[in-house]
């Protein structure tokens, strides 16, 4: 008798040892995943100003870097630009951004308070944003307006940069 609860025995410790190894392994799966819940970067979408009201534009060409590393571009440069995504640092209350819209440059300085957020166990901590204020010089841009101030994993669009339309063709 005792041979077989022996045998028993071993045979639910191997099968609890297999379950332990699945469960490790599928973990440890894809990284992809939790780069895509720990990006956490401000979405900016852009609007013209004129004569006919405010409408969702498309801006011809727009280099975008930050005013403290002016020779670091983020982005080199980018052709009919809708919206953009800026990350937000994640160690500061503030972050400034250079939108240099080629014929005119502007500066805008985003305000928030940081919020450090449990994603998984796999995937780790990210950080969240409270928007607490944006201010902007106002060479291209006329006003920003922030319908969600919450800067979370999710895709909503956090500023509306509403900008003067030029009489060269547009934007």
């Amino acid at each position: 008798m005792r041979a077989k609860g022996h045998n028993v025995y071993t045979l639910v410790r191997g099968l609890l040892a297999a379950v332990f190894l699945m469960l490790l392994l599928f973990s440890c799966g894809d990284d992809q995943v939790c780069e895509d819940v720990t990006a956490n970067d401000l979405r900016i979408g852009f609007y013209e100003t004129g004569e006919g009201g405010q409408a969702w534009t498309v801006i011809d060409s727009l280099r975008e870097g930050s005013p403290d590393r002016p020779d670091e571009d983020i982005f080199e440069k980018i052709y009919s630009v809708s919206s953009l995504e800026l990350p937000l640092n994640p160690s500061e209350d503030t972050s400034r951004f250079l939108l240099d819209f080629f014929t005119h440059t502007d500066t805008m300085t985003v305000s928030y308070r940081r919020e450090k957020q449990l994603i998984s166990v796999e995937c780790g901590f990210t950080m969240f944003f409270e928007i607490t204020g944006v201010s902007h010089t106002s060479n291209r841009i006329t006003s920003i307006s922030i319908p969600v101030d919450y800067v979370t994993n999710n895709l909503d669009e956090h500023f509306k940069v509403y900008i003067t339309v030029t009489g060269d063709n547009g934007l």
